[in-house]
């Protein structure tokens, strides 16, 4: 799911402008204090009125994913990054398209289904303080005649509080590069669907930042090619890739020294005037005289304007 190739971008990448989204409890929203800068979020708001108000509508399953995953993260998520005792859930649910669209209906029952998985987690912490960080979702179509798509709901949360800048890799964590193959080694054939890029993506996604929207997003891709060093015992580059001494299955301690570099890659490729926002880490491959496979990092930058919403 991971290989660029294929990865299905929706329209979040389109629009100019993209939150990061603030604790919300059934507030009361105050429109007149809402400015253009904040289109995101009256589109959200609408998108929830249209959707639970109407019956019989359908949408594009493009803009669906984009709207639901947005309003998920709008309503749950407290996205500060400061958080002890993180941890990560993945779920796979129906997603009930045909032709490309998708009913109402059905895209409330995927909401009701995903907000069921994020209670259950929080329940399951058995902590009142329990929070989410991040919640996203990504549509799959398996290649079957019948059309058959899921959603690939991941959710991360935890406690909020100081943490370290990054939570490194442990002992177990040896990882295939990519593909969704899960871990190698001993642990071969374990946690299947993941792999080393959904792993650092993971790791290096929770830097300290404030809650905060965004505009004038502008995505700066890193490649292995562009940060060479002779500091890496597992090869040539800051970024991993299959090159000379590297192998397919990542340990720990190669993945923590991609996990150490990502500060000094993330400041390097920062647009003046704008602060990171995210990353996304994916694999791809090269074809040229042989196959060359390597990790790219997609990362986000924006003008911070700040949290409008109490």
């Amino acid at each position: 799911m991971k290989l660029k190739s294929y990865k299905y971008f929706i329209a979040i990448l389109a629009i100019t402008t993209i939150f990061s989204s603030c604790s919300k409890e059934n507030n009361i929203v105050d429109e007149q204090r809402l400015t253009k800068q904040d289109e995101t979020t009256l589109k959200l708001i609408s998108f929830k009125q249209e959707l639970f108000s109407k019956s019989g509508g359908t949408m594009l399953s493009d803009s669906a994913e984009w709207y639901l995953e947005g309003l998920l993260n709008y309503e749950q998520a407290n996205n500060t990054h400061e958080f002890t005792q993180v941890e990560f859930l993945y779920d796979t649910l129906a997603w009930p398209s045909g032709n490309g669209v998708i009913s109402y209906e059905d895209i409330q029952l995927v909401y009701a289904s995903v907000n069921d998985v994020a209670e259950n987690m929080a329940q399951q912490s058995t902590n009142p303080d329990y929070t989410f960080d991040v919640i996203d979702l990504q549509v799959i179509e398996t290649g079957l005649k019948n059309g058959e798509q899921f959603i690939a709901v991941s959710l991360s949360g935890g406690l909020p509080g100081k943490a370290p800048t990054y939570v490194g890799f442990l002992e177990d964590d040896y990882w295939l590069f990519g593909y969704g193959e899960g871990k190698c080694g001993d642990y071969s054939g374990q946690y299947i669907g993941r792999d080393a890029t959904t792993e650092l993506q993971h790791h290096i996604r929770f830097v300290p930042t404030t809650p905060s929207y965004y505009v004038s997003v502008e995505t700066k891709v890193a490649f292995p090619s562009e940060f060479p060093t002779s500091d890496n015992p597992f090869g040539y580059y800051m970024i991993w890739m299959l090159d000379g001494p590297a192998t397919e299955c990542l340990s720990p301690d190669e993945l923590n020294y991609y996990l150490s570099k990502f500060d000094y890659i993330k400041n390097f490729k920062q647009p003046a005037g704008k602060t990171f926002i995210t990353v996304d880490v994916d694999y791809t491959l090269i074809l040229n005289k042989g196959t060359t496979y390597l990790h790219t990092y997609e990362l986000k930058y924006g003008v911070n304007i700040g949290c409008p919403i109490d």
